[in-house]
């Protein structure tokens, strides 16, 4: 099995996971803001995130089931996604005055994400042809 199968395999798991997580009493700590949560009192996760590791574990089971094809863009579209994600807020950080250490740590599973898809698409294509 290619890297790629194995990484879409983890990464599936991972962010359904992370959704069943949260609804686990005593994960989440709540904030004051609405529909926002700390998931151990580090990680901050809104509704949105929800959405997005909901989405994010579907699109991987169907990308598993459809095939190698799916597996890549699933991988590009995920990889792209957090890479993207972690930039903004690496950067937004940085404008905003956040110390260092504290901006990367929050950031830290995002840029792992990143570099996780990036190693399995590197191992898994010699030469893309994706028509």
């Amino acid at each position: 099995m290619k890297p790629s199968k194995y990484v879409t395999i983890f990464l599936t798991a991972l962010f359904i996971g992370i959704v069943l997580l949260e609804r686990v009493p005593g994960v989440m700590v709540p904030t004051s803001e609405p529909y926002e949560s700390l998931m151990f009192g580090l990680f901050e996760i809104s509704l949105l995130d929800d959405i997005t590791h909901g989405l994010s574990g579907l699109l991987g089971l169907m990308a598993l089931i459809a095939g190698y094809r799916y597996v890549v863009y699933y991988l590009m579209l995920v990889g792209g996604y957090y890479a993207l994600d972690a930039t903004f807020f690496i950067l937004n950080g940085i404008f905003t005055k956040q110390p260092l250490i504290e901006n990367l740590s929050l950031n830290i599973p995002h840029i792992g994400i990143t570099v996780l898809v990036i190693y399995a698409l590197r191992k898994s294509l010699k030469k893309i042809e994706l028509h």
